[in-house]
């Protein structure tokens, strides 16, 4: 990210010695936001963006728990060159320069109305610095879901599953929750038709293939267990599975309680209907 920025000062410096006053600079942002140049650059801003959320909540806990680093960063933030930024301000610079380059292009080409051919270069450098911005975006997305993913991973008890026996816990017995895609993540709760109706609240994450079930524990474990079904008769019922592929889920709205669905899981090893219930009508449909 510095050579390219420094590339690209250092040509607005030369296009500033060829003319007092600056006129054309279409072929000047082309070279850095289009072509190849403009693909390294998206690849760059990526690389430098995706994870730094997660390095700056990293920061704060090292300075926090480690007084020389602390001591250490403190006078190094002391110098001039910082411009009495801390590090914690420094560092997300990168990604507030891409945020601001689509409204100055947007600026430009609002004032660049004499010239025709200018006026397409500048537009063209707006489509690419907004490509560029939700790529880096998306890549910043990507990185905090296998952050959160592998929290989850970390604090993941799947004792109960495994105890269990059904054809799942063999195929699932290892699960690695980072070898997977987030997609969503939330509190539901599992609604069981008892004598007496139960609430289970579950933490649900939907991942590319699959829809895992959890249960959370003391705020210090995620458990991954099958939830036991007893019907209003008394008779024993199939436990339900807390993983449920999403070629085999078909999900169904509850036409009593708009804050519910039914989630239908077509597994030839065992159809099984889980009535679920979100916070509100609007987060079900989330």
């Amino acid at each position: 990210m510095l050579d390219i920025h420094s590339t690209f000062n250092n040509s607005m410096k030369l296009k500033r010695k060829e003319s007092p006053v600056v006129g054309d600079v279409g072929d000047l942002l082309l070279d850095m936001f289009d072509g190849a140049a403009g693909e390294a650059f998206q690849r760059a801003a990526a690389t430098f963006c995706s994870r730094q959320q997660i390095a700056l909540e990293s920061l704060r806990e090292r300075r926090r728990k480690d007084s020389r680093l602390n001591a250490f960063l403190t006078e190094a933030e002391l110098n001039p060159l910082c411009r009495r930024l801390q590090l914690k301000d420094i560092i997300p610079t990168g990604m507030l320069r891409l945020t601001k380059y689509p409204l100055l292009f947007a600026n430009l080409a609002k004032y660049t109305v004499d010239n025709e051919n200018e006026l397409t270069k500048v537009k063209r450098a707006l489509d690419r610095s907004k490509e560029i911005l939700n790529y880096v975006n998306q890549a910043v997305k990507e990185a905090e879901d296998q952050h959160r993913l592998a929290e989850i991973q970390k604090r993941l008890d799947r004792t109960p599953f495994e105890k269990v026996d059904n054809p799942l816990v063999n195929e699932y017995r290892n699960l690695d929750l980072t070898r997977h895609k987030l997609i969503y993540e939330g509190n539901l709760q599992l609604r069981i038709a008892t004598t007496r109706q139960k609430l289970i609240e579950l933490y649900v994450l939907l991942l590319e293939d699959i829809i895992v079930l959890l249960q959370k524990q003391d705020d210090s474990k995620y458990v991954l267990k099958f939830y036991n079904m007893n019907s209003t008769t008394g008779e024993r019922a199939p436990s339900l599975s807390p993983i449920i592929k999403l070629s085999h889920g078909i999900v169904r709205s509850n036409a009593v309680d708009r804050s519910a669905l039914y989630l239908v899981n077509t597994s030839q090893h065992s159809a099984q209907i889980y009535d679920l219930v979100a916070s509100s009508a609007s987060e079900r449909k989330t």
